[in-house]
């Protein structure tokens, strides 16, 4: 794939349509027009990392990849850890590769609340078996000769209790378990944007720029002309990309950020996320967790209430980062079991929603307020959580609490859990959406079942801003079926 960094950008560019992003929205907007033979540019922030560069050094991987060097706050009581990918690819590049179909409730939820009448599962099918097939979607083994016996533990746990528990479906070909997933595949295993569409969309003609920060968008009425554009990484010079139309598939946090900037939409405005609870596992057995890979099994009991539960990669440097607050002595105590250990992550469906600032510099300000019966899901899902991991036959569990206090027992953790307030919580998210959700019926949505900006002739977007409300799993898959979608309708028209 032939990707064009700042020292290939010598003056003013010219195209027919500019793609801001290069995850999985804008991935598959720039594959499918490059297809049809229209003049694509796309551009990204981040740098372009191969897969030879990837490798073991966790921190180093995790500042090159991330934004921010991989956290971003989300203030708040309590504040949350917010990440996302930054580099050629996206964050498709450091998650972990789940491509789910759209849960038939949630599309039902999105009709009769948002009038989204033309996406359903009979339209989407089609888009879901050619990504399936283009990303080599398969759900890994789970069994005694897997390696993946955390995940092994959890499908038991849970069918001990009778509980839904299934296997993963994963953008991956090859697995070679390396278990480094969020920094960057180092087999090349992990089917990202940057190693499927990305290099499909060039081949057809697409130009990818690295290195280009989009500053504003310029317009006159309701035209988009162009765009400024911060190239390179001093953030001297600067670019303008003139284009007849603009895509942005920036993401749910950059999107409306941009657009804020640009005095598109009105300043400030809401998003959806999902939570991460993260738990060790101690087992009186060794389970070798770094020996499989992550997100094998999922227990979804819960789903429709807003809780799922998956084994979560694990390495040391992990183990280590989770126990920070401890004592080194501890820590080195802990990791003599380390064979022993597993690494869950609860991923949690809140109603409360989260705020984008724009108003003070480059770079937004993300603020949270969570509703009281997220509180009582979080301490729910902990509780969920202890009781199958302890059928799963844990010995030991430490929670995720200031402190990570652990318990042997389930009225121990229903104990500690009474006993802490919501800001001891430690909390993570991975997912954002819905800052710009598409819809007829909503009132204030500025995006119509084509994409398309209000007021604005020739803008559209691509990505997890559209998503009408949080849908409590990973949105990769339906993100890139909307934009399979939205870029045919799109052709079609133009």
């Amino acid at each position: 794939m032939q990707v064009h960094g700042p020292e290939h950008i010598t003056g003013e560019q010219r195209c027919d349509h500019l793609i801001i992003g290069s995850g999985a929205g804008a991935s598959v907007s720039g594959l499918e027009l490059a297809r049809q033979g229209h003049d694509v540019v796309m551009i990204e922030e981040g740098r372009h990392h191969p897969t030879a560069s990837f490798g073991p050094d966790i921190g180093k991987q995790t500042a090159e990849l991330y934004r921010n060097g991989g956290i971003t706050p989300m203030l708040g009581l309590p504040s949350i850890a917010f990440a996302e990918g930054r580099c050629v690819g996206g964050t498709t590049v450091i998650n972990g590769g789940l491509i789910w179909r759209t849960p038939p409730w949630i599309l039902q939820e999105w009709r009769e609340k948002y009038g989204l009448r033309s996406f359903d599962s009979e339209r989407l099918e089609r888009h879901f078996i050619s990504i399936e097939e283009n990303l080599h979607v398969v759900r890994a083994a789970v069994s005694q000769n897997s390696g993946n016996l955390d995940s092994l533990r959890l499908h038991e746990g849970a069918r001990e209790l009778g509980w839904k528990s299934v296997l993963v479906p994963r953008a991956i070909r090859h697995c070679k378990n390396s278990n480094l997933c969020p920094t960057g595949c180092p087999t090349g295993a992990k089917q990202s944007m940057a190693l499927t569409y990305l290099p499909r969309a060039t081949d057809h003609g697409a130009r990818l720029y690295s290195e280009c920060r989009a500053l504003k968008i310029e317009h006159s009425g309701s035209k988009i002309t162009g765009v400024v554009v911060q190239v390179g990484s001093t953030g001297k010079r600067i670019v303008r990309f003139k284009c007849d139309h603009l895509i942005l598939g920036a993401g749910a946090i950059q999107t409306p950020h941009l657009l804020r900037r640009s005095n598109l939409i009105p300043r400030g405005g809401n998003f959806k996320f999902h939570i991460n609870l993260k738990f060790v596992a101690e087992f009186d057995q060794p389970v070798h967790a770094e020996n499989g890979t992550i997100f094998t099994a999922q227990m979804q009991e819960f789903a429709r209430d807003g809780m799922l539960l998956m084994a979560s990669n694990i390495k040391p440097a992990y183990v280590a980062l989770s126990f920070a607050t401890r004592p080194a002595s501890e820590i080195e105590s802990i990791l003599s079991r380390y064979e022993n250990l597993g690494t869950y992550t609860a991923i949690i469906r809140p109603k409360g929603i989260g705020r984008i600032s724009s108003s003070f510099g480059q770079q937004p300000l993300l603020r949270s307020k969570l509703e009281k019966s997220d509180d009582q899901l979080i301490r729910d899902s902990c509780l969920k959580t202890v009781k199958v991991l302890f059928a799963a036959k844990a010995r030991k569990i430490y929670l995720p609490l200031a402190g990570t206090p652990f318990v042997t027992s389930c009225s121990q953790a229903e104990q500690a859990l009474a006993s802490a307030r919501i800001k001891d919580f430690e909390l993570v998210s991975v997912h954002a959406m819905s800052s710009l959700p598409m819809g007829s019926r909503c009132g204030d949505s500025l995006i119509d079942e084509k994409g398309k900006l209000a007021n604005c002739r020739n803008l559209y977007i691509m990505d997890a801003s559209i998503l009408p409300s949080n849908m409590g799993e990973s949105p990769q898959g339906t993100i890139m079926a909307f934009a399979h979608e939205l870029s045919e309708r799109y052709i079609d028209s133009h």
